[in-house]
């Protein structure tokens, strides 16, 4: 039986006990800002830099890295007398690994396991912006808080890849249920997509939540894990309790066999039923991931008219500034918040009173009604600047690529008295 004893500062404000968190395995709890009012519990792992020097820089090179709703946030690092002490957040949660076994015969609201599913693509496709793998996703490292929020833990075996190391030979992982059929070797692929292998690893998680069970519904020994898994290669994945066909699709996706055929986290994240969701739980960072895919395109037009970016730019940097709140640093929408700041700054771009932009609006939309009206057609380029132009004023999709239906359009909603 292990003795409580007082915990151990590490560093002013840094403390940890020699109590091990049960359901993290080497995790210890701990403590920030300790002996103070503001004390908060938390978790720490401790690695020994004489055995573990090049993983442990590593985990530490990720850690630093990520900033994600849906990642467990690591509040410091710690490196002294040759051991690394990472302290991680961790008060009022539970694994889903729990959560499993204490709904082991119970039936799943559906609507439970898409939440899952909404939050994991988006924190994989996150992750794979800023090439990074996990490598070990499965239920003992995902935490569940009271705010149903889903947070991927433990970075151990994950790693950051270069371009030439998106696919690579060797496998490293956890529970060997939840991995994939090239992380496990079964595949004859010589290469492992990583960023695929996290994908199939959260398909399974999703199964298994919903269906109480793997695939190969029946109880298996270890050394009969690969001929169940080279089964799925062949055969249709079969759902007993999951009911929506659009989840059991999605699902589907994320599990098909070949890695190649397997969907990536962006076409994920295109699925009717996860963007349903994200506009449903969170409409304005919906719109902000949209305009910032609007801001790549409009960057690859070249050589655009000045009054087109003048009127494109006000759009973008209003509604971006209104809710700079939801733009976390690190992720991809912040990458572009920062280039319009940037792009303001070097270009002495200022903001149109709102008269004014919408008045500019109504002329230049009005231009492309009269040169269609005039020709009876517009040029691609011309196409594509005034698709961008109304989703960009819109901050949403345009129902309609039939050309004549998007003049009808612009006219009615722009131009009608």
């Amino acid at each position: 039986m292990t003795t409580k004893q007082s915990p151990t500062i590490i560093e002013e404000g840094y403390a940890i006990t020699n109590e091990q968190i049960k359901d993290l395995g080497i995790y210890y709890l701990g403590y920030i800002n300790y002996g103070t009012p503001q004390e908060i519990k938390c978790a720490v792992k401790v690695i020994d830099l004489n055995e573990e020097q090049l993983s442990a820089q590593r985990e530490k090179e990720v850690l630093l890295k990520v900033n994600h709703r849906n990642i467990a946030q690591t509040y410091k690092i710690i490196e002294q007398n040759n051991k690394m002490y990472i302290f991680k957040e961790y008060e009022e949660q539970i694994t889903l690994k729990s959560i499993f076994q204490r709904l082991l015969k119970a039936t799943i609201n559906e609507m439970d396991i898409l939440n899952l599913a909404v939050q994991l693509i988006h924190c994989l496709n996150y992750m794979e912006s800023l090439q990074l793998t996990n490598r070990d996703l499965n239920p003992a490292n995902i935490l569940y808080n009271r705010e149903r929020v889903y947070k991927i833990f433990d970075f151990g075996s994950s790693r950051v890849l270069d371009d030439n190391q998106i696919f690579q030979s060797m496998a490293v992982g956890g529970n060997e249920f939840f991995m994939s059929p090239q992380m496990l070797g079964i595949d004859e692929t010589p290469e492992i997509d990583y960023y695929k292998s996290d994908i199939w690893s959260l398909g399974m998680i999703l199964y298994y939540f919903g269906e109480n069970t793997f695939p190969w519904r029946k109880s298996i020994q270890d050394h009969q894990l690969d001929e169940e898994i080279v089964k799925m290669s062949t055969r249709k994945l079969q759902f007993q309790k999951i009911k929506s066909i659009q989840l059991q699709n999605l699902i589907a996706k994320m599990l098909t066999y070949d890695q190649g055929d397997r969907a990536s986290s962006k076409q994920l994240l295109e699925d009717p039923l996860i963007q349903d969701k994200i506009s449903e739980s969170n409409p304005q960072l919906r719109k902000l991931e949209f305009l910032t895919d609007q801001f790549q395109k409009l960057k690859s037009l070249q050589e655009l008219d000045e009054t087109y970016e003048e009127i494109a730019f006000n759009y973008l940097i209003r509604f971006f500034t209104q809710n700079k709140s939801l733009v976390r640093e690190q992720s991809q929408i912040y990458s572009f918040y920062k280039q319009l700041l940037d792009y303001q700054m070097f270009n002495k771009k200022e903001l149109l009173q709102n008269f004014k932009l919408q008045y500019k609006t109504k002329i230049l939309i009005k231009n492309f009604v009269n040169e269609y009206k005039k020709y009876s057609t517009l040029t691609d380029r011309q196409n594509q600047e005034l698709v961008i132009l109304l989703k960009i004023v819109e901050c949403e999709q345009i129902q309609t690529d039939n050309l004549q239906e998007l003049i009808r359009y612009a006219e009615n909603k722009y131009l009608s008295v």
